[in-house]
């Protein structure tokens, strides 16, 4: 399956993950540079795991993360800190400071401490 295509946001999303606290929030992921333009992606957190992932900009956002291309893809392979692209201004954010701070070190330790997924094996980039 195509990386940012429906089939693969449905099978991402499905991926079984540890909760985020108690995050109930619309994120938004803003990608540059994909082979088809620019790709929105929301995900909807409701009581720390993910209810809904969708293509498409979802209205009402909390908070939005712009991003190249090749740093999504590397951020989905794992060979990427989010922390470290924020601080170096390659992943950027808008929105709820509180939010970011509660989803950012959930999303360190995935990438961190959890083995890739089989969705990389079955996704073409």
């Amino acid at each position: 399956m195509q990386f940012l295509s429906e089939e693969f946001v449905s099978e991402w999303s499905a991926v079984e993950r540890p909760l985020v606290d108690d995050l109930s929030a619309l994120l938004v992921a803003k990608i540059d540079g994909t082979p088809e333009g620019k790709v929105a992606v929301s995900v909807e957190f409701s009581g720390g795991a993910i209810e809904n992932a969708y293509l498409g900009s979802g209205r009402g956002r909390d908070l939005e993360l712009a991003m190249s291309y090749q740093l999504a893809v590397q951020l989905f392979r794992h060979e990427a800190d989010p922390a470290s692209e924020y601080m170096k201004g390659q992943l950027k954010m808008s929105g709820d400071m509180r939010l970011w701070l509660k989803l950012l070190p959930a999303w360190q330790a995935r990438i961190n401490d959890a083995e890739v997924s089989d969705l990389v094996a079955q996704t073409i980039i």
